[in-house]
């Protein structure tokens, strides 16, 4: 009877392997020369990992010329060899060269992402931008659906970075991305599910170091008398780039982010689908002509903590909070040179700020203050003034304002003009040291 159970154990069929190796684009005829468009090669690999059910299409080292648009079905991941950003290294690892769309920045995106789709591990660089002639494209890479993902992936000169959106999509994962972009940096719109952004860096010389062929450190414009003027990209940038836009998104996690000489840091705006609330933990804008820009937001409104703000010589305000938007500030501080740090414009907006420290800020115009609030709702406790100047200004149409338990360098500057409810209370001088 043993033996009789032991043969059929031994002889019984045995289901099918299912292969599930990942598929190398080379597979289907992807050359990494940099200059064989490799478009069709990528779609068909991506294609066939969708047709067994899912799966890693691996993309090895090389330069790989994506002159049009590849869509990463659902369940797929598109895998390049990366483990982490990196700095000026393009000629190793994975590079996508992307040259689609040259001109029409509302083109599809290079890389669309499906639901429960992930693109990781690639630089992406778009080897026909010039500094001198910045030209318009389409986004890099634009999720939809549910649980897109991107990770470590290297953006080296994107006009537009990734978006999440405006299509319905939700739980989103970007992290790990650093580089250079120059219009648009992360878009999310349309989120109705938390989306999660962490480890997102943003700074010219991603570009400036790639040297890549034909991509100068500076950007080079004639100047007066014939002669050529030397700018930075970060000139470009301050005039042009929304590093990170939030149009409507629930419940938005963002952690450990960074941008280096934009127009706008962080702008939250209304749009079709609505506006954010979110949390917003370690983030930081530098040398950019507005930090952070609130437009609108949803009545919960934008909690950001331990934020670095620092604003270069034309700027007005690190923070404009306009319309009906909500922020509340904690444990942040803010230096440089910007004419004011806080500027509160909107009749029905309401901003907090809390355990703030205003270290610097930049030559004193006659007409600014430190905190400006000429409408809306205004809460300042527990913060430290670091120079003697115009501290807090409230106009008329301040509805209601408390100012409570604040350290002043000096006496405490305060002006109220607002006709609306203003209690000020137990704020204190603070007379520093004389240096010895």
């Amino acid at each position: 009877m043993c033996m009789v159970l032991v043969l059929a154990v031994c002889t019984a069929e045995l289901p099918a392997i299912v292969p599930d190796a990942p598929i190398d684009v080379r597979a289907f005829g992807a050359a990494a020369d940099g200059k064989t468009d490799a478009t069709a090669a990528f779609a068909q690999a991506l294609s066939a990992a969708a047709a067994r059910g899912g799966g890693t299409v691996t993309v090895p080292a090389g330069l790989f010329l994506i002159a049009g648009s590849v869509s990463v079905p659902t369940g797929v991941t598109l895998q390049g060899t990366w483990a982490g950003p990196h700095h000026g290294a393009w000629k190793q690892g994975s590079t996508l060269c992307l040259t689609g769309g040259r001109g029409k920045e509302d083109g599809p995106a290079a890389i669309q992402m499906g639901a429960s789709s992930a693109v990781r591990g690639l630089t992406i660089v778009h080897p026909e931008q010039t500094l001198d002639d910045v030209q318009p494209y389409p986004w890099a890479i634009r999720g939809g659906g549910m649980h897109c993902t991107v990770e470590n992936v290297t953006l080296v000169n994107s006009f537009q970075g990734i978006a999440m959106g405006p299509g319905s999509n939700e739980l989103h994962l970007i992290r790990n991305v650093f580089g250079c972009v120059l219009r648009r940096g992360v878009l999310i719109d349309g989120t109705t599910d938390i989306g999660r952004i962490e480890n997102v860096h943003f700074n010219p010389h991603y570009w400036m170091r790639a040297e890549f062929p034909g991509t100068p450190g500076v950007w080079r414009v004639p100047g007066a008398d014939g002669k050529t003027e030397t700018r930075h990209p970060q000139w470009y940038m301050q005039e042009h780039l929304d590093a990170f836009i939030f149009g409507r998104t629930d419940w938005e996690y963002v952690l450990n982010t960074f941008v280096f000489g934009a127009k706008v840091g962080y702008l939250f705006t209304e749009t079709r689908a609505g506006m954010a609330n979110g949390n917003f933990l370690g983030i930081g804008a530098d040398w950019c002509t507005t930090c952070v820009k609130v437009e609108a937001s949803q009545p919960m409104g934008i909690l950001v903590t331990n934020g670095e703000f620092v604003g270069h010589h034309g700027c007005e305000s690190a923070i404009e909070v306009e319309g009906k938007g909500v922020l509340q500030l904690c444990n942040s501080n803010f230096w440089g040179f910007q004419k004011r740090n806080v500027r509160l414009r909107g009749e029905d907006a309401f901003v907090s700020l809390n355990q703030c420290i205003f270290r610097d800020w930049g030559p004193v115009p006659e007409d600014a203050a430190v905190v400006e609030a000429s409408g809306g709702a205004l809460t300042v406790q527990g913060c430290a003034f670091m120079r003697p100047r115009r501290h807090i200004a409230l106009g008329e149409k301040v509805k209601s304002a408390v100012i409570f338990g604040n350290t002043f360098t000096g006496a405490p500057a305060i002006e109220n003009a607002a006709k609306g409810d203003v209690k000020i209370d137990l704020n204190a001088s603070y007379v520093p040291a004389k240096a010895k």
